[in-house]
């Protein structure tokens, strides 16, 4: 999905969502990223405008649809932002644009999440109702306290989030042919207690390219709390990538 997108941009931000949620977290951050990047914002199936679709379970599924679908659209030099799950899906994809598309990115950066090589842990969400897991949400910030006690609220919001959990639990990392060939970017919350600085300090070991850290103030949600820091560290990260003068 794309808001506004300028005429004139030097390059694409294909930005990746966490786990249930979908492409409007970003409907603010073309504007707070400036005229010299297109926004290109990923919607999964099963959410917001794509609601009547059933939510994809597994990666291939998600990497089937979106790989021709982004390369027939990046007609600029491309970076990959992903947060959470989002990073995780957007590893995959810069891979699948690189390989089968010859479209590699420019730059990653993975937020908020572990490693592909860290993953693997359960994240319960068939053992949970869907009160209960969208309680966890609602904990954390992410979802009004109203949307998880009301039952067909939390089961709308549960079914896409089902469907991407089911994704992350089945994951299977990579071979030999895994690295990135590009500059890696891996940022965290200082209180993110799932991803700590031990967790994202393994991905710079996944590109060829330069692998820089960045932690910075707040939890796992951090970029919901301060889009407009976020969105300037990442408009540096990409002109800093870019050719002078392009």
């Amino acid at each position: 999905m794309e808001w506004d997108p300028p005429r004139d941009a030097k390059a694409v931000l294909v930005c990746l969502p966490h786990a249930g949620s979908g492409a409007f977290q970003f409907r603010t951050w073309q504007e707070l990223l400036g005229p010299d990047i297109a926004l290109l914002a990923v919607q999964l199936p099963g959410r917001e405008n794509r609601w009547r679709e059933e939510p994809a379970t597994g990666m291939a599924e998600v990497l089937d649809e979106l790989g021709p679908a982004l390369a027939a659209r990046l007609d600029l030099p491309y970076f990959v932002y992903g947060h959470s799950m989002g990073a995780l899906v957007g590893y995959e994809l810069a891979r699948v644009l690189g390989r089968e598309h010859g479209r590699w990115p420019r730059g990653f950066v993975a937020s908020a999440c572990r490693a592909p090589d860290d993953q693997g842990e359960d994240s319960g969400s068939s053992r949970l109702t869907d009160r209960e897991l969208v309680a966890e949400l609602v904990a954390e910030g992410v979802v009004p306290a109203a949307v998880g006690a009301n039952p067909r609220l939390a089961a709308a919001v549960a079914r896409p989030l089902r469907g991407d959990n089911a994704i992350c639990d089945s994951y299977t990392p990579p071979g030999e042919d895994a690295l990135l060939p590009c500059p890696l970017g891996a940022w965290r919350g200082q209180d993110d207690a799932g991803v700590t600085d031990d967790h994202i300090r393994k991905w710079p070991a996944w590109s060829a390219g330069a692998g820089t850290v960045r932690t910075f103030p707040g939890d796992h949600f951090y970029p919901l709390a301060d889009p407009r820091r976020v969105t300037a560290e990442l408009r540096a990260f990409v002109l800093g990538l870019l050719p002078p003068h392009s």
